[in-house]
């Protein structure tokens, strides 16, 4: 009997043991941990990455303690919470269930991506593709799409001058329309009730709107110029006359591989109907995504009896109603940039960029 009592109690020793053997190794793989040399690191996990994967990456980047440890853990007291593929960032000492709970919770890495404004839609691409959101197909394909602007026009499916410049929140695993999408619900946001209003009062359309706002986005940094610059160009439509737009040329010249970075006299005949050089009237649609400033310009003009303008060599612009004035603006503005270069020649600093 005693005997039995004996066997009962190692039975019972040993049990107590494995039990504490258990709780020593959950508490030891639960204890937060930190096993990389940085102050953060960051996983990517693909679509389709396993779970065993998941965890083996994990242990060798030094997030987690052990790999087999680590995804057992998670089978036994996560079961059924499935781990998200994306991006992911950790910092410091983190604990098992911490890392485990925001991957089931897809908290992925989300990156600033800054749109300044006036860059055209393949220079947007560019900046996405360059901080790795999206594919060069994606936006290809994505541009394509007929829907994303349906409420402009039925038939207009050209996402240049309605992706808004702003900053941008987004992951790696961002759908590239997604992307899009947001750059054009912002353009709505920003082109709101008031500015269409005075954009009906004035009888013209979102895209002819759109358009000049891009070319007074391309002519001018000076926001307070803005108004003045496009109410120029409006009355030039109102009058017939041309635009003479040096920014579409070279957009035109870009948009077929020929732009070399100067604008040559020669090209003020390039054939596009872009260039209003050549062709009456607006372009086929806007040259650049304009900002929030240049659109109000185009929607609510300045009122003057301006035709012309000419730069001044400062950024900013002489305005004139007559050609007769044009002309001496034009010559006011060589007899200042020539005094100016004459004046960086005596210090000896460069000559102001023309």
């Amino acid at each position: 009997m005693s005997r039995q009592r004996g066997c009962r109690r190692l039975l019972l020793l040993g049990a107590l043991a494995a039990a504490a053997a258990v709780a020593g190794a959950v508490a030891w793989i639960r204890a937060p941990f930190k096993g990389f040399s940085g102050a953060s690191v960051t996983i990517e996990f693909p679509i389709g990455t396993s779970t065993h994967q998941i965890f083996e990456r994990l242990a060798t980047s030094g997030v987690v303690r052990d790999a087999s440890l680590a995804e057992t853990y998670y089978r036994v007291f996560h079961r059924g919470r499935a781990l998200r593929a994306g991006e992911y960032g950790f910092n410091g000492r983190e604990s098992l269930d911490a890392v485990i709970g925001r991957i089931v919770r897809g908290e992925v890495v989300r990156h600033a991506v800054t749109i300044a404004e006036g860059l055209t839609k393949e220079e947007i691409f560019k900046i996405f593709l360059g901080q790795g959101i999206g594919t060069p197909q994606g936006f290809a394909r994505a541009s394509r799409e007929t829907g994303l602007l349906s409420w402009v026009s039925p038939e207009y499916n050209d996402l240049e001058g309605f992706l808004f410049p702003d900053t941008y929140f987004v992951t790696r695993s961002t759908p590239t329309r997604q992307v899009l999408f947001e750059m054009i619900k912002n353009f709505e946001r920003h082109f709101g009730p008031r500015l269409r209003q005075r954009m009906e009062d004035r009888g013209v359309t979102l895209l002819q709107t759109v358009t000049v706002a891009a070319l007074v986005e391309k002519e001018t940094a000076i926001a307070s110029e803005r108004p003045h610059v496009a109410s120029v160009y409006w009355n030039r439509l109102r009058l017939g006359m041309r635009l003479q737009c040096d920014p579409t040329v070279i957009y035109a010249l870009a948009r077929d591989g020929k732009w070399n970075g100067r604008l040559r006299h020669s090209d003020l005949e390039y054939d596009s109907p872009y260039n209003t050089y050549r062709y009456a009237g607006l372009p086929p649609g806007p040259i650049c995504n304009p900002g929030g400033a240049s659109l109000s310009a185009a929607a609510d003009p300045a009122t003057t009896p301006d035709l012309y303008f000419v730069a001044r060599g400062d950024g900013g612009h002489y305005f004139s109603t007559t050609y007769e004035e044009h002309l001496r603006s034009i010559e006011q503005s060589r007899r200042t940039e020539e005094a100016a270069e004459a004046a960086a020649g005596a210090s000896g600093a460069p000559p102001p960029p023309r």
